[in-house]
């Protein structure tokens, strides 16, 4: 008996030890996978390398969530993306308006953007643009476009005195079509891979891009111009799966809408500062920078606005003149 008792208090002890000293179960913090339409270098793609830092430090979300980048294009193929956020194949893409206006046609209305992404909030472009991308199933949580109406340039190897493209073969995307339609060229659909030996080849004599970026494809070397009139908005945002927003806590959600409004905010810092850096790398490799007459300038910059506007209007006839008027 005395035996018995003596192995009842060890055994009482030992629970006690052992509940007063284990730790509770922890919750493993939300894991959000993200990707990107281009590659980690590319300078449109740090406003989501930006988001995953400001959430991942963020005090509020420590231990609840975090933003895990997945890669690019090698991931989820560009044009398929969209749909990769929309079926919840990933949580979240930098997506491109360009790339999905199959799906959201209205939201290419960013691009013709004169206001900044801080602007468009409270003028009431965000949250109409907020509500069709609901509407379509993903969530719109921040615009990440930065500089207004310097987004993009037209790269040729003709050294033009104004604005005509006449003869001219030009490597396109949807962002450039009206406008070299507008000036007598003749677009050509091309993927990014194929631009540099389509150059060297002449089988095109130039091609829209963005404002910089093009010394992460090489083209550089390729290039003899550039046409020193910027143009439209970048037409970027972090998109969110839908039913991984809604899952999300009330409070997480919360704290990733201040992030996604501070974030538009040093987007168009970080763009503003590495477009003026841009200039003077391309001048360094030897890119001649080509500029027209004042009356020729405001010709060519106001036919970009007209042209696309007109084909996006026709396009969009119900929201798109409320997009623009709030846009403007």
């Amino acid at each position: 008996m005395k035996m018995n008792r003596a192995l009842r208090l060890v055994v009482v002890a030992a629970l006690g030890f052992v509940m007063v000293h284990a730790s509770p179960a922890r919750a493993e913090p939300i894991v959000l996978k993200g990707i990107t339409p281009w590659v980690q270098s590319y300078y449109w793609c740090e406003p989501l390398l930006m988001f995953q830092r400001m959430v991942n430090s963020n005090k509020k979300l420590k231990g609840k969530v975090i933003v895990s980048y997945l890669g690019a294009n090698e991931v989820v193929p560009t044009f398929e993306q969209f749909e990769a956020v929309r079926n919840g194949s990933v949580d979240l893409i930098l997506g491109a308006a360009s790339y999905y206006s199959g799906q959201i046609p209205e939201a290419m209305a960013v691009q013709y953007a004169k206001l900044s992404p801080t602007q468009l909030r409270k003028s009431g472009f965000y949250d109409l643009m907020r509500k069709l991308h609901d509407d379509a199933g993903v969530v719109y949580l921040a615009n990440t476009g930065g500089s207004p109406g310097k987004a993009f340039r037209m790269f040729v190897n003709k050294n033009l005195t104004k604005p005509d493209f006449t003869g001219l073969k030009i490597r396109v995307t949807p962002v450039y079509i009206s406008l070299v339609k507008a000036f007598g060229g003749t677009p050509i659909n091309m993927a990014p891979s194929e631009v540099y030996s389509a150059l060297e080849r002449k089988v095109v004599d130039g091609y829209g891009w963005s404002y910089g970026g093009i010394t992460d494809f090489g083209w550089q070397e390729v290039t003899k111009h550039v046409i020193d009139i910027p143009f439209y908005s970048a037409n970027t945002a972090i998109i969110f799966n839908k039913k991984t927003w809604d899952g999300l806590p009330q409070d997480v959600r919360d704290e990733l809408e201040k992030i996604g409004m501070a974030l538009e905010a040093k987007a168009e810092k970080f763009m503003a500062n590495y477009i003026m850096k841009e200039d003077t790398l391309l001048r360094g490799l030897g890119v001649n920078f080509l500029n027209f007459s004042d009356a020729d300038t405001k010709l060519y910059v106001e036919t970009a606005y007209s042209a696309g506007w007109k084909a996006y209007l026709a396009k969009n006839p119900t929201n798109g003149p409320k997009l623009k008027a709030m846009s403007e």
